[in-house]
């Protein structure tokens, strides 16, 4: 791994932990940060920029076509839901990680298509 593509990892990275900040404050009201939710929003990312593209395109090597991407955006959903939504101050766990990893799915396609049509890069090239 090159120094750009470490480089591009850390920002996608931080701007991923963005993006769930944004959404898990969407939903919850609350646009507070404390120490302990900014690492479990930095462990979330990576989780979300690593570990779920290698799991859909695992299922999508054993020919399963696009259950590999359902299956990545259900993974995305437990880990939300057992990681973010503790710190926050929701009625309904569950209901919370699916419109909190629903609206971070959106927001990272909607920022990887703007920047390949501004700048010709997929910033967010893992999903």
């Amino acid at each position: 791994m090159t120094i750009e593509q470490m480089i591009l990892l850390l920002v996608t990275i931080a701007l991923v932990a963005l993006i769930f900040f944004a959404s898990g404050a969407l939903v919850s009201r609350d646009w507070s940060c404390s120490g302990t939710y900014a690492l479990r929003l930095v462990f979330v990312s990576l989780i979300a920029v690593v570990l779920i593209p290698i799991v859909r395109d695992a299922a999508g090597s054993l020919d399963i076509g696009e259950l590999g991407l359902l299956f990545a955006f259900v993974l995305l959903i437990v880990v939300v839901r057992f990681i973010l939504v503790d710190e926050l101050t929701v009625s309904d766990d569950w209901l919370a990680a699916i419109v909190i990893s629903l609206l971070g799915v959106v927001l990272i396609y909607a920022v990887d298509e703007v920047a390949h049509s501004l700048f010709d890069v997929r910033v967010i090239s893992l999903f």
